[in-house]
């Protein structure tokens, strides 16, 4: 995350994170049973109509992995979300991150 070079024999931590739709159980009455949803289904496939691939896939699940550095690894357990002050600054000392140009860049996105 701070771009600094790992070399094969370093020590380095791995971060994963899944971020995936979560559907949760309902619980059915009669009456869901009885609704037409045909308008919200046709609504749905018009969204998704507008979407690409990539954004539909990413928009129910999404695989990262990150290797780090021992003081990278330190700052995402100090604030794994990056969470921002009172002042909307972020609380780690890390510059900000974009996962899609990061990605870009190894060629995997």
């Amino acid at each position: 995350m701070c771009g600094a070079r790992i070399e094969t024999n370093e020590l380095r931590y791995v971060l994963k994170m899944n971020i995936f739709a979560a559907y949760d159980t309902m619980k059915l009455e009669l009456s869901d049973l009885e609704k037409d949803y045909e308008d919200e289904i046709r609504n749905l496939v018009e969204k998704m109509e507008q979407m690409s691939p990539k954004e539909l896939e990413e928009d129910v699940f999404k695989e990262l992995k990150f290797d780090l550095c021992r003081k990278c690894q330190q700052k995402v357990l100090k604030n794994p979300l990056g969470s921002k002050t009172e002042r909307g600054e972020v609380a780690s000392d890390l510059p900000p991150f974009d996962v899609d140009d990061f990605l870009r860049r190894l060629g995997s996105g």
